[in-house]
């Protein structure tokens, strides 16, 4: 009995080690904070989440373009293409270990592609609707590149983080486990541009 618990300190211990490693090499590799961590999304966040992208899909008329940047292991990606197997899915994450999970859960998808690589260097002018989990470095860098680069109608779901770029449609509150967290609905246009 006492080696057994020896084992799994020792495992646990071993799995500490390894997690804290990753958390250090993924912020070096992510610019020193420049993209957020893998955080998936979860609790009412993700609720909230996936239901306003429902919505807009159901009422959509067409085969739209759907990108989420920031898809971690695809916990808003997967169940949205499976839910919605004629529109086109594109998940983007800088971070290979949940790119791996996520291609992994999302191999028997046909209407997924996935790539592993800084989404910041990428055209999004062709997405009906966009999902992003970004940070504030991150949208005070990019975001004004990022906003202009859309067509006007595109609509955008950030979880957390507001784009200070533009006025939300919505704010709505998502407390999940102790944490005021909130998800920013938006709609790019002229006209909604903040300066």
């Amino acid at each position: 009995m006492f080696d057994l618990i020896v084992c799994l300190l020792l495992l646990v211990g071993i799995s500490a080690c390894v997690a804290e490693f990753y958390f250090v090499a993924a912020y070096v590799h992510s610019g020193f904070g420049k993209y957020p961590p893998f955080f998936p999304s979860f609790g009412k966040m993700k609720k909230v989440c996936l239901l306003e992208a429902e919505k807009y899909l159901r009422a959509a008329e067409g085969r739209l373009k759907i990108a989420d940047l920031g898809c971690g292991s695809g916990s808003l990606l997967i169940p949205l293409a499976k839910k919605f197997p004629n529109h086109e899915f594109y998940g983007y994450d800088w971070d290979v270990v949940p790119f791996a999970i996520a291609s992994f859960r999302a191999r028997h998808l046909k209407n997924i592609r996935l790539f592993c690589k800084d989404f910041t260097k990428t055209d999004f002018v062709k997405a009906d609707l966009i999902l992003i989990f970004g940070g504030k470095k991150l949208f005070a860098e990019w975001g004004e590149n990022f906003i202009a680069s859309l067509r006007p109608g595109t609509q955008i779901i950030s979880e957390v983080f507001p784009l200070p770029q533009l006025k939300p449609l919505a704010e709505i509150e998502t407390p999940s486990y102790g944490m005021p967290l909130k998800v920013y609905i938006y709609q790019t246009t002229k006209k909604r541009l903040a300066k």
